[in-house]
């Protein structure tokens, strides 16, 4: 049965979370859902969601979670569209779906997307967390456990057949993500230095941009890497830089999932993480090769391994490719969320008319 979905996402940046809400209503429109995506005006993704003939788009002037003419004129779009279900991704958007909540028999489904605050999500019926460390710290907060399903992102990228059977005598090693210092690239760089002292051959290509590309640009030239470090800027062909590497890096300090990860996992490509809280729930120690947050020796130590030892992280790519495949494409991932949906469906029909559920 095919349905009307509105999904909403009120943040002008682009990051992990925003390219869930664009892979997801680019998937279920193609699934044969109807879709009413509602974001920011600025929201640079417009474009994209525009050209899908089942998804219509609404540009939202919004100043701030105390504005109640944007709520207003947010719940007058979702009522003309008429959905089953409206799907709300961070605070902003959980915040405006909550406004409009009590009242309507539609059932309001927030995407947490990290450690939240409750505050902005008192109308929501049902959560969705991407790992159950999300959804602990929803319990900790008085949510009950009924009320949550644990639904990991996807990706769209499509699968190789195969991982890679063979890395390159001088691996190239690709990241990327927003230059920020969560992201810990400054600890990659200093890492990448500590190998080419020990006679790595390899190279280091870093995408994105961000408020640290200068700072990094200045470390770079600080520990010598001109040569053996490349930033590409921002990545619109993600396939592209993966399958131009040998090996994928996350070195990030802190990633509540880590969309990038099941990329990487989706072109065979080993891969070298820090135990953040995504990637520990997502990879294994038989899936990847894992190292300690902010940790420059390690990281430095794994890189040298996947050059000196590549036959052991291509056979981890191979069992990461895999597990992809069966819990991390949108294949795995969007009959759960459908199923989701269903259920809270199901439980706004059977609610009193005006009730509407909170934390």
């Amino acid at each position: 049965m095919s349905l009307k979905i509105t999904q909403i996402m009120l943040a002008r940046g682009f990051g992990g979370a925003e390219r869930h809400f664009v892979d997801l209503s680019l998937e279920l429109a193609d699934g044969g859902h109807t879709i009413q995506a509602i974001c920011h005006r600025a929201f640079e993704q417009h474009a994209v969601l525009e050209a899908h003939p089942n998804i219509s788009v609404i540009g939202a002037r919004v100043w701030g979670a105390w504005d109640r003419l944007a709520k207003s004129a947010t719940w007058r779009a979702i009522d003309r569209f008429g959905p089953q279900v409206v799907h709300a991704h961070l605070a902003r958007g959980a915040h405006f779906a909550s406004f409009g909540a009590a009242g309507r028999l539609i059932p309001v489904v927030a995407n947490t997307h990290n450690y939240v605050d409750l505050k902005y999500y008192r109308g929501v019926s049902h959560f969705m967390t991407a790992t159950e460390d999300q959804r602990r710290h929803l319990m900790d907060h008085g949510i009950a456990g009924e009320r949550v399903d644990v639904i990991p992102h996807f990706s769209r990228l499509a699968p190789v057949d195969t991982a890679r059977s063979t890395l390159s005598p001088a691996p190239v090693f690709v990241a990327y993500g927003r230059l920020v210092h969560k992201k810990g690239f400054d600890v990659l760089l200093e890492a990448f230095a500590r190998y080419v002292a020990r006679g790595g051959r390899g190279s280091l290509v870093i995408g994105g941009s961000g408020p640290e590309q200068t700072k990094l640009e200045a470390l770079r030239q600080h520990l010598g890497l001109a040569g053996r470090v490349r930033f590409a800027g921002w990545v619109d062909n993600v396939r592209g830089l993966l399958d131009s590497g040998d090996v994928f890096v996350l070195p990030s300090r802190d990633e509540p999932f880590g969309i990038v990860v099941l990329e990487a996992m989706a072109r065979g490509l080993p891969m070298i993480c820090t135990r953040a809280q995504g990637p520990r729930e997502i990879l294994a120690d038989a899936t990847a090769r894992l190292v300690e947050i902010g940790d420059p020796e390690a990281l430095a130590e794994a890189l040298v391994e996947c050059e000196r030892a590549a036959e052991a992280c291509v056979e981890r790519a191979h069992r990461a490719l895999e597990r992809f495949k069966s819990h991390y494409s949108a294949a795995a991932v969007i009959p759960r969320i459908l199923e989701c949906y269903g259920a809270a469906i199901r439980d706004a029909r059977g609610s009193p008319a005006g009730s509407a559920s909170a934390p």
